[in-house]
């Protein structure tokens, strides 16, 4: 109950921000960072002291190179992000959104000493930052006023504040130490430790869904550009109706947005019972380094952020676990996530993912985006998964896994590494064709694995909202 109250007061609070942030988007305080994302966090130091966000006036913040921080708490944490810029797509620029305000950091006009702040609720120019590589595995900081970054740490009034306003030399690399910038990890996706041992012997009965629900950028879709809690409402009463009277053990969702993870559990809660739902982003390489950085959906039609791209999985509220990895992808194109979580007291665990996608037709029209037209990498991500599922299974763990493995039935080899001593929701025994009721068209790209030995039903349902359709397990 208590939970519920908080995710209740959460809503509000979210929803009365975003009144805020469509009255006056360049300087409203948004919701804060969902705690239910998997994405990396980031500590950003100059000259050995780490840049914090120091509180400000009417969530007006700053930007300083602390001379305090010893360790990276909140508010030296934040998350990096790309969004598209035309000529140039994704993974060109990087945006730094802050744990403790949940706002990106912007960089101020000339009037305002081109200051960083933490105040900007959405992406664009004066949020973008250039990663210049430099000697010893820094970064300059190249604004979009044209200058560097730095951290004023002279005989200044008010020491270690942050501006954009050294002037680019003919070598980057002659950039001073106030203008020379380390990103340093903070933990990891999700859980850093070993999964805990299972407590309990998983049940034979399962119910596990899989759905695309095309959330972000696809028109045909309805839920494109669709705000946090229109997604997390359709979807759920759309599963519901797909389910009746049964309830779900774990549901993997792909092709949806960060800020609709905890809206979508409270709208879940309503009919499934107790149940958590966390997310993990779709990342991209930053141009011209080994930095990766989140992957923003398009903003609502108000133009309202999101929050990142990707996958998100929903199971009983006893989770205790949960653990992101970015799988084997294209180094230009989007670096395809999986997600696991394990349940210690009914023995189970479930990874969900989203591979990359070759060239496929769907009613005789060529679809995909070509992030593996070569058809290298679903292998390699297909062996990663397995990886990870036979890691929890030798933990003890009955292991369901799956997602929108973009995978035609014609080129099911390519998931060859996902099929032994499992059965897949297609599959009426483990030794039937790899065959299965089509999920986007006329086409089977969705999949769910299960341990052998049950006995097994697949349904594929049309929920409306997407241009996949759902995908339900159930043993028995």
């Amino acid at each position: 109950m208590l939970k519920r109250i908080r995710l209740l007061l959460a809503t509000v609070l979210t929803a009365l921000s975003t009144v805020v942030a469509l009255a006056a988007p360049s300087a409203a305080a948004d919701s804060p960072v969902p705690p239910s994302s998997a994405g990396q966090r980031w500590a950003l130091k100059v000259a050995d002291h780490y840049v914090t966000v120091s509180a400000g006036a009417n969530g007006d913040t700053k930007l300083r190179a602390s001379l305090t921080a010893t360790t990276p708490q909140t508010p030296e944490q934040f998350t990096l992000h790309t969004d598209w810029v035309t000529g140039a797509g994704f993974g060109s620029k990087v945006s730094f959104r802050s744990e403790a305000t949940g706002n990106y950091v912007t960089t101020e006009d000339d009037a305002s000493a081109s200051l960083l702040r933490t105040r900007a609720t959405t992406t664009g120019a004066w949020e973008r930052f250039t990663l210049k590589p430099l000697s010893e595995g820094a970064f300059g900081l190249l604004a979009s006023n044209g200058k560097y970054v730095a951290a004023e740490l002279g005989t200044y009034p008010d020491k270690g504040l942050l501006r954009a306003r050294t002037a680019p030399p003919a070598d980057p690399d002659d950039l001073g130490s106030w203008e020379r910038f380390t990103l340093e990890k903070v933990g990891g996706h999700g859980s850093t430790s070993t999964a805990p041992a299972p407590t309990g012997q998983a049940p034979v009965a399962r119910d596990v869904v899989s759905w695309n629900v095309c959330a972000n950028n696809n028109e045909s879709c309805s839920l494109d550009a669709a705000p946090p809690a229109t997604v997390a409402t359709s979807v759920s009463n759309a599963l519901h109706q797909a389910m009746g009277t049964r309830r779900p053990d774990a549901i993997f969702f792909q092709e949806i947005c960060e800020k609709a993870a905890k809206p979508l559990e409270l709208a879940l809660e309503s009919w499934a019972g107790p149940m958590d739902v966390r997310f993990m982003p779709t990342e991209y390489n930053i141009a011209g380094t080994s930095i990766q950085a989140q992957k923003d959906c398009d903003n609502t039609s108000d133009g309202v952020s999101r929050g990142s791209f990707g996958i998100a999985l929903a199971v009983p509220d006893s989770n205790t676990w949960y653990q992101g990895t970015v799988l084997p992808s294209p180094s230009t194109k989007e670096q395809r996530p999986m997600l696991c979580a394990v349940m210690p007291a009914e023995g189970s665990a479930y990874c969900n993912a989203h591979f990359s996608s070759g060239p496929y037709v769907v009613d005789g029209e060529q679809r995909g985006d070509d992030t593996d037209p070569d058809n290298l990498y679903r292998p390699q991500q297909a062996q990663a998964m397995r990886t990870t599922v036979d890691k929890l299974t030798g933990a003890g763990y009955t292991t369901y896994y799956g997602g929108d493995l973009n995978t035609t039935q014609n080129d099911v080899g390519y998931l060859s590494a996902l099929y032994p001593d499992h059965q897949e929701c297609g599959q009426p025994t483990p030794s039937s064709p790899h065959t299965g009721a089509p999920t986007d068209g006329n086409n089977k790209i969705d999949y769910i694995f299960g341990p052998q030995g049950p006995t097994y039903t697949c349904r594929v349902v049309d929920g409306a909202l997407s241009d996949h359709r759902v995908i339900n397990l159930t043993t028995s």
